[in-house]
């Protein structure tokens, strides 16, 4: 008997562990979606847009293959900053209406918002390394049917999830107004080498100068 009720108590532990592994890799990339990437809510000339804005291939590290990235979304009505809540539809042809301008310091380019290969309603920049750890602004700006829209967002460096939300209604523009800000996206950071310290390809090209 003290047999079988062992037997029974550790399947009833594996079965325990099996729902917190599920529960896990369910509750991933909903967490990922919270705190990798910035969402906002704007009402649009009378129309409600959903806009996630991050970076590619977060977390981000000095010398990683990256880009300005914008998922854009109708909004489901009854839970609008969600971009998985069930109705919500991906926005396409912004590429025409939207630029991006990436700004550190006092350095900036500017890039078109192409669609990304194979997911509708997503957008990304030119491709670029950052080559430092500092803060990035990412200014998306453009003409949406027919609306003048100008909007900054800003890294965090400390991460999305440092990030506090703001719910309150704030004026943009003339006929923008944001309803909703939540979440955030991370700064690159400097890369941790072992055994040997990372040298970034920043500083390789400052020493080969000083050698010419």
């Amino acid at each position: 008997m003290l047999f079988i009720v062992k037997g029974t108590m550790n399947k009833i532990h594996l079965m325990f562990v099996g729902v917190i592994i599920t529960l896990s890799m369910i509750m991933s990339p909903i967490l990922q979606m919270s705190y990798a990437h910035q969402r906002a809510l704007y009402e649009i000339n009378g129309k409600d847009y959903l806009f996630v804005i991050g970076s590619a291939n977060e977390p981000l590290y000095v010398d990683d293959k990256t880009a300005a990235t914008l998922d854009a979304y109708w909004p489901n009505a009854s839970d609008p900053t969600n971009s998985r809540a069930n109705g919500t539809q991906p926005i396409t042809g912004l590429e025409n209406m939207l630029k991006v301008e990436i700004l550190a310091g006092d350095k900036n380019m500017t890039s078109n918002l192409d669609p990304a290969f194979g997911e509708v309603g997503k957008y990304e920049s030119e491709t670029f390394y950052p080559t430092v750890a500092t803060t990035f602004d990412y200014r998306i700006y453009g003409n949406i049917n027919g609306t003048n829209f100008d909007v900054t967002f800003s890294c965090q460096p400390s991460g999305g999830e440092s990030a506090p939300s703001d719910n309150s209604t704030v004026d943009i523009s003339e006929n923008v107004v944001r309803k909703a800000l939540q979440g955030g996206f991370g700064c690159p950071e400097d890369r941790t080498g072992f055994p040997e310290p990372y040298i970034s390809q920043l500083e390789i090209a400052q020493e080969l100068n000083k050698t010419e």
